[in-house]
């Protein structure tokens, strides 16, 4: 997919007009704990719900997201039948969903990513919603995930 980015007030309200053309139907919601637990997400999750879209929330992302955080979003996407990805929050979340969604088509490990040009197939949709500013990983192809 070629990044959009949408800015501006109320813009939020906005993304169901973009997830309606991509025909998907169920997403994994990647994101952090934090932003969890004080409601920031309730927003998104309230227009997917009153749009007859599905979530699964995967909130387990630490600040650099791990190899294993990213298998088990992938384990999430799969499990439940997930049809694209939608990110909230910034640079890490950003991030490992980015991961999740090129294995969720590719397959292998992450670490055979590892480079330029390694894919063979397009990666799963993803919706990336920023919450921060500075990191712009929400508008790239790239991704840093740390391999303990």
């Amino acid at each position: 997919m070629t990044p959009i980015s949408i800015l501006g007030t109320g813009c939020l309200g906005q993304i169901t007009t973009y997830i309606k053309p991509m025909a998907c139907r169920k997403a994994l919601v990647v994101s952090d704990k934090a932003l969890v637990d004080i409601g920031l997400i309730n927003g998104l999750l309230e227009l997917l719900s009153n749009a007859g879209i599905f979530y699964v929330i995967y909130d387990n992302v630490s600040p650099n997201p791990t190899v294993q955080q990213v298998n088990y979003g992938l384990k999430l996407f799969r499990d439940n039948g997930c049809d694209f990805l939608l990110s909230f929050g910034g640079g890490s979340p950003h991030d490992c969903a980015k991961a999740i969604a090129l294995l969720a088509t590719n397959g292998g490990a992450i670490s055979n990513y590892e480079g330029l040009n390694k894919s063979k197939k397009p990666a799963a949709p993803l919706i990336a919603i920023n919450t921060t500013s500075g990191t712009g990983s929400e508008l790239t192809r790239f991704c840093v995930i740390t391999d303990e």
